[in-house]
């Protein structure tokens, strides 16, 4: 693993070219030909499982379906569902029609169903009970929207039936994949996670999934080959329609891991399935580290299985790493760092505890540099700034929007990433917050992520989340969100008092500490921040 730090700029090993006439469903296809009859999902709430060869011939016989209702390439199909068997072959089967798969949160309003649809204007939608009637609502108008379709057996809304559609067998051996240019063609359509407003559809390519899929078996391999074991089996508890859960899910399974599904993060469910599997190797968001390093439940579990545990989404704090490794055996947590815009991972650490709080260095063929703020030069060493990336897992573009993709790069083909964080004199990369949310005190940068994993570490605190107050003298004033643990007394003194003797002055609480029910998040664990400042001036009002 050759990492260098030229004038800079940090650089992974070299990268695996990928050709780029090369199609992501054709290494689909013939990686899940080869699965044969291994076992390839479990739903581990209801322990029914599927093999490869299962979901290939699904896909196939799908396939041929939708191209008798008229899907081309290029069309847009939609998906909207919680995590289930139907989602891969169904991903499958318009990947291999030449179509474009575009993933809807299942948690999204009606305004940003609209919003997304108005996007990408879907020939088809798919749907599960689950989401069924806001997609039809916000569907039953558009006139591109041909067909509607539906998961399992009720007849929740007017749609056509996914089992109705499969049924009709279809030899996989002479089934024929559409042709794609693999660098130039969108494969999917993967929503930003819009924290700071509506969602923006991020076009991939073929080539950046397939190079996508050749880095997690790097990073894999390379992590079993220091660690000495063997993954076998995988616990997939991310959504699949977020491009966390979406692309490392496929990613392992093409590398033939036994991938354990939940449909839904249910706090014994999650710890038992884990103990009952032995699980191997699972990905997390940091919601899920604080819940493992703080909640009493844990401790009644066996969870020494897990060899391999990625944490990604958002900064995670080396204390809340040690508390993992100390309370439950598991050896490491390993972060790791991307984003929609680069298809995912562009870092996971491999080395372990050497480098604590890293998020390791960067993936073959890519290059970061860390950018000042203020001069818009590339720092050095241990200085904190915007992170750049520049990578061939690229985004093609934001669809319906080229301008704020093109501004997103600089005249060398980096992507400004909107992160803070710095590197190491070894090239180790460290994600401190979102430069957008950075707190502005009387001049001096406020990190959120830094006072949140700081309260984490005090005893009654289950979660929080810090955002700044609108002062007029300051700029801005720290305050916390707090939820505390169940039977905690703590005071808002006692907090603020706390943060106080760790920090200096400019970090302090000087906005208070507000304590809630509930810290809002999206699916893949970020904090929600406009939530917490809409409620500061629901707060504000609310006393005038």
């Amino acid at each position: 693993m050759v990492i260098t730090v030229h004038k800079n700029i940090v650089s992974g090993p070299e990268e695996e070219l990928i050709p780029a006439h090369l199609s992501y469903g054709q290494f689909l296809y013939d990686k899940f030909k080869s699965g044969g009859n291994k076992t390839a999902l479990v739903c581990g709430e209801t322990d029914r499982s599927v093999t490869y060869r299962d979901i290939l011939q699904k896909s196939v016989n799908l396939a041929v379906a939708l191209q008798g209702l008229g899907l081309k390439k290029g069309d847009v199909v939609s998906l909207s569902c919680e995590n289930r068997f139907e989602f891969t072959s169904t991903s499958l089967a318009v990947i291999f029609c030449g179509g474009v798969l575009s993933t809807l949160n299942v948690t999204y309003s009606p305004g940003e169903i609209s919003h997304i649809l108005e996007i990408t204007k879907p020939k088809f939608i798919f749907t599960s009970p689950i989401t069924a009637q806001n997609i039809y609502d916000c569907s039953k108008d558009l006139k591109y929207v041909q067909k509607l379709i539906l998961f399992g057996e009720y007849d929740v809304v007017p749609a056509l039936f996914y089992d109705e559609l499969i049924k009709d067998h279809v030899n996989v051996e002479d089934f024929n994949l559409v042709d794609v240019n693999g660098a130039e063609d969108t494969v999917a359509i993967m929503c930003s996670s819009g924290t700071t407003g509506l969602p923006k559809g991020v076009m991939l390519t073929h080539v950046n999934f397939l190079t996508l899929s050749s880095h997690m078996r790097y990073y894999l391999n390379a992590s079993q080959e220091r660690k000495g074991h063997i993954v076998k089996r995988g616990l997939s508890l991310i959504p699949w329609f977020h491009a966390y859960g979406f692309i490392t899910t496929l990613a392992v399974l093409a590398l033939h891991v036994e991938v354990v599904f939940l449909m839904r993060f249910e706090e014994e469910q999650f710890l038992a399935t884990i103990e009952k599997y032995k699980i191997n190797m699972t990905t997390i968001v940091p919601p899920l580290a604080v819940f493992l390093a703080k909640h009493p439940l844990v401790t009644k579990y066996d969870l020494s299985s897990l060899n391999e545990v990625w944490c990604g989404a958002a900064p995670l704090s080396r204390e809340i790493q040690i508390a993992i490794s100390e309370r439950t055996g598991i050896d490491f947590i390993r972060q790791g760092y991307g984003l929609t815009e680069v298809t995912m991972a562009c870092c996971v650490d491999v080395i372990g505890k050497a480098k604590i709080g890293s998020c390791g260095t960067p993936a073959p063929g890519m290059k970061i540099k860390v950018i000042d703020i203020d001069s818009n030069k590339p720092l050095g060493p241990n200085k904190e700034g915007e992170v750049w990336i520049k990578s061939p897992l690229r985004m093609k573009g934001y669809l319906g929007d080229p301008e704020a993709g093109d501004a997103l790069l600089d005249k060398e083909g980096y992507i400004r990433t909107g992160d803070i964080g710095y590197y190491d004199q070894e090239g180790y990369i460290y994600i401190v917050d979102r430069l957008k949310e950075l707190i502005k005190y009387k001049g001096f940068q406020v990190a959120p992520a830094e006072l949140e994993a700081l309260l984490l570490r005090m005893d009654g605190i289950a979660d929080c989340g810090v955002v700044g107050l609108p002062d007029e003298i300051a700029g801005e004033l720290p305050v916390a969100f707090v939820l505390l643990q169940p039977g905690a007394k703590l005071t808002e003194t006692q907090i603020t008092e706390y943060v106080a003797s760790k920090v200096s002055p400019a970090k302090r609480l000087r906005g208070g500490v507000i304590f809630v029910d509930e810290i809002p998040k999206n699916p893949s664990g970020k904090i929600l921040r406009r939530e917490l400042r809409k409620q500061l001036q629901s707060d504000k009002k609310s006393k005038l």
